[in-house]
């Protein structure tokens, strides 16, 4: 009975993780979920794949994202999939994990300003009383970034005007050349940035 619902738990963290995450390695969700070993992790995930709870695809190794049944279970309702989104989703799970797991991580975040959408970062957090927005760079062209840093300088601004300090961008790119671009284009509007 204590076994039944311990496993229930660890499968409802899970699912809720995965929810969250949208797609995963089964590492990522290993360190998120604190499953130990991989041989234990790889166990887990085996039985809630096996239970349909979840499902997986290949891309470059296993990838595990949450099923329709999964969602119910956790009431979350179908999950919208779309899986030219996946190395983007795993970028943004590699970098969650080396900011050790902001507690106030959200995931496509809308800043919305009198009612209206000023801009979607693909992850924003705050941490000491002060905003982090995240961008990942993988396959979007280089004038959508620049048109996204010069959102941010203006957000920035009007950040700096009402709380009285600079938020940080941070970028999370795979390109040497494309962060060398991102560094200079972030330098030209002023925008406080750290890049990985």
């Amino acid at each position: 009975m204590i076994r039944t619902k311990q496993k229930i738990n660890r499968q409802e963290k899970i699912l809720l993780s995965l929810a969250e995450l949208t797609y995963a390695t089964s590492e990522q969700l290993k360190i998120i979920n604190n499953l130990g070993g991989v041989r234990n992790a790889r166990r887990i995930l085996f039985e809630m794949e096996k239970d349909n709870l979840i499902k997986s695809t290949m891309h470059e190794r296993k990838i595990y994202y949450i099923s329709n049944k999964g969602s119910d279970f956790i009431g979350k309702g179908n999950t919208r999939l779309n899986k030219t989104e996946i190395q983007h989703a795993l970028m943004r799970n590699d970098l969650y994990i080396h900011l050790d797991m902001p507690k106030t991580w959200k995931k496509e975040a809308p800043l919305i300003d009198n009612d209206k959408v000023v801009l979607i970062s693909d992850a924003r957090f705050k941490r000491e009383n002060r905003y982090y927005f995240v961008e990942i760079d993988n396959k979007q062209s280089m004038r959508t970034n620049y048109d996204k840093i010069k959102k941010y300088s203006e957000v920035f601004k009007m950040i700096y005007r009402e709380f009285g300090y600079n938020p940080k961008l941070i970028w999370y790119t795979l390109s040497d050349v494309r962060k060398e671009k991102l560094i200079k284009e972030c330098q030209r509007n002023a925008v406080s940035y750290k890049m990985y």
